[in-house]
């Protein structure tokens, strides 16, 4: 009874940048209390290790004591958002993933250059917020086939921007469907390539095991969107947090189970989750993780 684990799986180059501006900002002597605009991760436990350094969030602004210092986590903040910092006379530690930069910068120019906004992703996502920001909200927003719009009269040109973490098969259906409404089409790809990787390998090891499991937060969107994939192959699908909502039920007449995780999960989980499910009878088929504290985690990364 073997355990598989993806290729790809866990933090991605993003978050680890995040973490590690965080720790090297939260080291610093006499230099104040810091808060991240947001939740840094959409990973729990990782946030309350952080709460332990001294590392507060504020999901508002004006929560922020004018003149600390805060962090701009991966997802971005739109110019509205940066400007209210600047009248704070925060101290601004910019965290933002250079793929999301990028993604900004491209609908800043789609819409300068006069295109129809048609953003591909959920529409509350903090990614998306922003974005939505740069365009003054003069967007359309779809987070599935179905929120598509069915253009009677098409535009005269459409933009399509997506977001970094996209289901990379929902993207290519939508293009297909706006390539036979839209004549003047310009697609952006602004998918990362960490979720390539990941939603790839999370297909190919959902197609040979029994069960996955798939650990990340319940807030994560790109570890959502993994589970998506591999229910989407057939396979019977559990997504967990913690090694601690593992269920010996879900192992009974297994021969192989697959264990994934989102760009948001610690090696030292993915770790963790492995043990447990070794102690049902299973072995490891594929080393990819080397177990380490959090904290040694962060500070590394």
């Amino acid at each position: 009874m073997d355990i598989l684990v993806a290729a790809s799986a866990g933090f991605c180059e993003g978050v680890e940048r995040a973490l590690k501006m965080v720790m090297n900002a939260a080291n610093e002597e006499d230099a104040g209390p810091i808060f991240t605009y947001g939740p840094l991760i959409h990973n729990l436990q990782v946030v309350k290790t952080l709460e332990s350094l001294g590392v507060r969030v504020a999901e508002s602004i004006d929560d922020i004591p004018v003149g600390s210092r805060v962090v701009i986590r991966s997802h971005g903040i739109g110019p509205s958002d940066r400007k209210q910092m600047e009248e704070r006379s925060l101290k601004i530690i910019d965290a933002s993933c250079m793929f999301v930069i990028k993604a900004q910068r491209l609908i800043g120019e789609l819409y300068r250059d006069g295109y129809k906004i048609l953003i591909l992703g959920l529409r509350d996502h903090p990614e998306i917020k922003a974005l939505r920001d740069f365009v003054n909200d003069e967007a359309i927003i779809a987070g599935s086939l179905d929120e598509l719009p069915d253009f009677d009269t098409p535009p005269e040109k459409l933009g399509v921007i997506c977001q970094t973490t996209l289901n990379t098969e929902f993207f290519e259906k939508a293009i297909a469907r706006l390539e036979k409404q839209v004549p003047n089409l310009r697609v952006e790809y602004t998918i990362c390539d960490a979720t390539v990787k990941r939603q790839q390998a999370a297909r190919d090891i959902a197609g040979q095991v029994d069960a996955m499991i798939v650990i990340g937060g319940r807030h994560s969107s790109n570890t959502r969107k993994l589970t998506d994939i591999c229910r989407d192959r057939g396979v019977d699908t559990y997504h967990i947090e913690t090694a601690e909502e593992l269920k010996r039920g879900w192992f009974l007449g297994r021969d192989r189970i697959g264990v994934t995780a989102g760009a948001s999960t610690p090696d030292w989980m993915i770790e963790q989750v492995i043990e447990a499910i070794q102690e049902f009878g299973f072995k490891r088929h594929q080393e990819t993780c080397d177990p380490v504290s959090p904290l040694e985690e962060i500070n590394e990364g």
